[in-house]
């Protein structure tokens, strides 16, 4: 998909479209820092959006159209993600009048403002606050809820609750490592969204650690991957708490009770430890 082009088209789109007030591009595109594979975020303000819910056609004059996402974000505003041949746009569809107000964190570009209401666009990225006491009370709380819940599915050989379990797990251990980093590099560090670009921001190890978490659909293997993701949970939630002087949790507790439920499985499936659940056994040789 050419983006210059279909940049254009959508601009031209909005010109001549009454309703469509302004039209802005935003996310890494807005900032130059694309990847051939970035798809494009675009803001779209009329004054009727539900018209532009309710009528489809007009997104499909931007490339041939192969599914599309249609998410209302109840109570922000709703999106289209339309996946094209080639290429993806994200289009977010708000009422004209919040233009004047809105408040964007990230640097954006303006394709369209027919009434000169679009604000600044921020010239860096915005520095996030620390996190707050609890906020990280509750990644420490909803990350073990669910690795208690992973190890009990693995036990009952539910793999895929397991699964489902292990991403919510994984969603938690992410914003440790995200509050991680900016705690011990500076709050400026760009960290992007759902741990894009890792590579080029996150320590080496921690994502040498990172190649452990992961499992395959395998009763044994999910259970290693699971403690080698609580490990580095625990290490990780202890250093920031420490950072931030909070109350100390008893990370040894928990590990303590999840060990306690995959040992059940174990009780029930004796045999030769494989390699692959070998990796988890020593969790604590990996704490500090």
């Amino acid at each position: 998909m050419d983006y210059n082009a279909v940049l254009d088209a959508l601009s031209k789109w909005a010109q001549r479209t009454d309703n469509v007030r302004a039209v802005l591009v935003t996310g890494s595109a807005a900032a130059g820092d694309v990847h051939p594979l970035s798809d494009r975020d675009i803001e779209i303000y009329a004054h009727n959006v539900e018209s532009l819910l309710e009528d489809e056609s007009w997104w499909n004059g931007f490339g041939e159209v192969l599914v599309v996402e249609r998410l209302a974000n109840d109570p922000g505003p709703p999106t289209r993600l339309i996946y094209y041949a080639g290429g993806k746009l994200d289009f977010t569809l708000i009422p004209a009048g919040d233009l004047a107000t809105a408040v964007h964190t990230r640097p954006f570009q303006v394709l369209v403002d027919k009434d000169a209401c679009a604000p600044p666009s921020p010239s860096t990225v915005e520095t996030p606050n620390p996190p707050k006491p609890d906020e990280v009370d509750q990644a420490i709380n909803w990350g073990y809820a669910a690795a208690l819940m992973c190890a009990k599915a693995v036990v009952r050989d539910e793999l895929w609750s397991a699964k489902l379990r292990d991403n919510d797990l994984k969603d938690e251990l992410l914003r440790m490592i995200e509050w991680d980093h900016r705690l011990r590099y500076g709050a400026s560090i760009d960290t992007r969204y759902l741990a894009t670009r890792m590579n080029t921001w996150m320590d080496a190890d921690i994502r040498s650690e990172l190649s452990h978490c992961w499992s395959r659909f395998d009763a044994a293997d999910t259970a290693a991957a699971l403690r080698r993701t609580t490990a580095l949970f625990s290490r990780l939630s202890e250093r920031v708490a420490t950072a931030l002087d909070l109350p100390v949790f008893d990370h040894e507790r928990l590990i303590s009770e999840i060990d306690h439920i995959l040992q059940k499985r174990q009780d029930q499936h004796p045999g030769p430890t494989t390699a692959a659940a070998h990796h988890g056994t020593n969790v604590a040789e990996q704490r500090p």
